[in-house]
């Protein structure tokens, strides 16, 4: 056998012996520089680990508001959750908004403890029958013995069990704010000690062996005991459900909850669950790694009971926790990270372990809701539904974005000179569809900014790692789940039909045919690389420089677009309309398809229910939106207008103006074939101040007309019903698209577009009159 070797400097802190332990693992092969680079001082760590060698990272999310209602007081508090588990904080943020919106929940601490078990063996039963008597006689010498070694243990009962010459204790302490495992662990060692010297001395009987913890505790275990005894803190947190907010923030009703409550409850005992829950140790253990806990609690901990009843606001909902072992003081709730989580939720130091556990209840009863309505509403099959192709690819990674592959991408002006590349894993923000199509894979999608310098000057470059349109539609259908399950079901019906398909040919191959054909609206084109096994498509451009811009990211400044910006921006996408008209054009776009709301009508119209499920100030806000679909259902509806290439995405979200006044043009995956005027209403709905006029909205339609219409030898009353066909469409296509998205993300600009579109039709229908 061979020499068993040690990790060097084990129970050290030292720099030394962490270095010793790291140059130790290196040799033997081990790669570890990612988990050696720390911010943590080691010397606050000695009472929480030994051979230390640096910290892994979980990222935090905060969860709330949630309205707490204690001694008839009201409290909006929050949480921070440590965890790797995506929709996790979503899902618990969702369920803290259904209780807070139907009046807050109050908690109840029914009682703190903490159990030791020895076990003592002797030679026979008799002699352990009167270890059990001797025990009964000296409970309040042994209670003295026990509390001297600690300042905050007071040990309540001794509870025995005898089993043949076997002969168990519990006791059972409480243990101020502190969980309380170390202290009553000594507590009771010097406890079981005093009892062996005493009970030899005094009884003449010798104690044959003995053990500190015979197992009895349920010490991070699952177990009846729990259930019926206790061990940390129960705690029962308590609300009552308006059925109106079940359906708005839950998606589901009473009824639904109650009618799987029982039987899901039946099965869950035939099969021997211990209590009832649904997803208690996901919320436990995300607050356990935020704020310091013993992360091996979380098994008892997590012993809970759900209940349901009826009731006649709704549904009368509570959760117990049976053995929440947690504190506000000891463990790792002294370290600064773990410290501010605390504070977060005002649970630091001593007196706050009550509203930690109650907090913890609260927050914890929020996804039990959640998740349970996700459940039965189909949320959660949606959420999880695969859609398509299921086969093996071999997706881009960070670690191949190197020299060589950037190379393999530029035009070779460029790489023939370059003299060094830097490349950059953050500092370009991705937009919304592309961060839901990085929760479908593991894939590297998005933004890779680098730069290269060439010929003694610095190109800043980025590269676009563009998802499928599969991927695409994954990701707006995940986000679905979350809005309306049938909202899921009609998005996969109809994708075909939607500007979603070929989102990544799209985005290749419209700049690409933009700058060969010289029309300097877009950043600056570099190339593209498609490796189609590999679902890889990249596309190379400009990385645009902030300081070098006057306006960028303005969806939400309507104020700072000036006459002559709007007008810049029409003038510079009608540019693109004419080119994609024009029959000399070089590499004209294949890949786009012709848009009509006619081919996806139900999916519209499910759009326009989800609205006016979700607005309560004004329920007919939406009432005339049931007229615009009927007249852009009709498939024989046809304008007597040309249909272009359009952006379709067209607003200041994706315009950014350089500092000399050029417009500048990106994210092209939504392109279609439609109507022209459909990119300049979308433009005005950001543009235009909420208090505009409409001399302001007819000076920007007369001057479209001017450059576009007219140029087409059109005449003005038949251009001018593009604007109101565009308006329709675009409301009820992505203005409501946008106005459901809010159901799980807030966008300010929602409501001014939509109040603004409506406006700009008014102004239509009057003009002339």
């Amino acid at each position: 056998m061979s020499e068993y070797k040690t990790i060097p400097g084990r129970g050290l802190l030292t720099q030394t012996a962490i270095q010793m332990r790291i140059d130790y693992l290196k040799e033997l092969g081990y790669g570890i520089d990612a988990i050696n680079h720390y911010l943590i001082d080691p010397n606050i760590l000695q009472k929480n680990i030994e051979s230390f060698i640096g910290t892994v990272e979980i990222p935090i999310g905060a969860v709330g508001p949630l309205l707490y209602c204690e001694n008839d007081a009201e409290e909006w508090v929050y949480t921070a959750i440590g965890t790797l588990e995506g929709a996790l904080v979503s899902s618990m943020n969702r369920g803290a908004k259904a209780i807070s919106l139907s009046g807050g929940f109050t908690a109840k601490v029914i009682h703190q403890k903490m159990v030791r078990s020895p076990l003592f063996v002797l030679s026979d039963s008799e002699n352990a029958k009167i270890l059990e008597n001797w025990i009964d006689t000296n409970v309040s010498k042994i209670k003295s013995i026990a509390e001297s070694y600690s300042n905050h243990a007071t040990l309540i009962e001794i509870t025995k069990y005898r089993d043949k010459n076997n002969l168990h204790l519990n006791f059972v302490y409480t243990t101020g704010d502190a969980a309380g495992q170390n202290m009553t662990t000594t507590c009771t060692w010097h406890a079981v000690l005093w009892i062996v010297k005493e009970f030899k001395k005094v009884r003449h009987q010798i104690i044959e062996d003995y053990v500190l913890e015979g197992n009895g505790s349920s010490d991070k275990k699952v177990s009846q005991f729990l259930i019926d005894h206790g061990r940390g803190v129960r705690v029962e947190a308590h609300a009552i459900l308006k059925e109106e907010v079940i359906q708005k923030i839950l998606r589901t009703d009473s009824e639904t909850l109650l009618k799987f409550y029982q039987p899901s409850r039946a099965y869950a005992n035939v099969n021997g669950m211990v209590g009832y829950s649904i997803n208690v140790a996901n919320a436990i253990a995300g607050i356990f790694a935020a704020t310091g806990q013993d992360l091996a609690s979380v098994a008892e901990s997590s012993v809970a009971l759900l209940d349901l009843k009826k009731h006649t606001k709704g549904l009368e909902v509570k959760l117990t926790l049976y053995s929440l072992v947690v504190g506000t003081l000891g463990g790792g709730t002294h370290l600064p990270k773990q410290q501010e989580s605390l504070r977060l939720m005002d649970c630091v130091g001593e007196n706050k372990i009550e509203r930690f556990a109650s907090l913890i209840a609260g927050f914890t009863l929020g996804l039990e809701l959640s998740t349970y309505s996700a459940m039965v509403s189909g949320e959660f099959a949606k959420a999880h539904e695969k859609l398509g192709r299921n086969k093996p690819v071999e997706w881009l990674q960070w670690q191949e974005i190197d020299a060589n592959f950037i190379k393999s991408i530029l035009p070779s002006n460029l790489t023939k000179e370059i003299n060094s590349i830097e490349i950059y894993k953050d500092g370009v923000e991705n937009g919304i569809i592309m961060n839901l199509c990085k929760r479908v894979n593991r894939k590297l999608i998005g933004f890779i900014p680098l730069e290269i310098k060439s010929k003694g000057e610095n190109i800043p470059i980025l590269l676009k790692s563009k998802a499928t349109d599969l991927e695409t539609v994954k990701g707006i259908h995940m986000m679905a789940a979350s809005i309306d399950p049938k909202l899921c079901d009609l998005i996969t019906r109809y994708k075909n039909n939607l500007e979603y398909k070929g989102t990544h040919l799209k985005e290749l191959s419209i700049p690409k045919f933009l700058h060969v054909n010289e029309l300097h609206i877009t950043p600056k084109y570099y190339g593209q690389y498609i490796n189609e096994s590999r679902e890889i498509y990249i596309l190379a451009q400009e990385r645009l420089i902030e300081s070098e811009l006057e306006l960028l990211d303005s969806e939400n400044k309507p104020e700072l677009w000036t006459e002559k910006h709007i007008k810049s921006a029409i003038k510079a996408i009608n540019s693109a309309h004419l080119k994609y008209l024009d029959k000399k054009a070089f590499d004209s776009p294949t890949n786009l398809s012709e848009f009509k709301v006619s081919d996806a009508i139900p999916l519209y119209k499910k759009l326009i229910e989800i609205a006016e499920r979700e607005e309560e100030a004004q329920p007919e806000k939406y009432a005339i939106l049931h007229d615009y679909l009927k007249t852009l259902a009709d498939k024989e509806l046809k304008l007597n207008l040309p249909k272009t290439l359009i952006h379709n995405d067209y607003n200041p979200r994706n315009i950014a103006i350089r500092s000399n006044g050029e417009i500048c043009v990106y994210d092209w995956e939504l392109a279609v074939i439609n109507y022209p005027h459909r990119d300049i209403v979308e433009l005005l709905s950001f543009t235009l101040n909420k208090d505009f006029d409409s001399p302001d909205f007819l000076n920007y339609i007369t001057y479209h007309y001017e450059i576009s219409g007219k140029h087409l030898n059109i005449d003005w009353e038949n251009w001018k019903t593009g604007y109101v066909f565009a308006l329709k469409e675009f409301i009820l296509t992505r203005v409501l698209f946008y106005n459901s998205a809010q159901v799980v993300m807030k966008l300010k600009f929602v409501n001014r577009i939509y109040e603004n579109c409506i406006k700009m039709l008014a102004i239509l229908e009057n003009e002339g009159h």
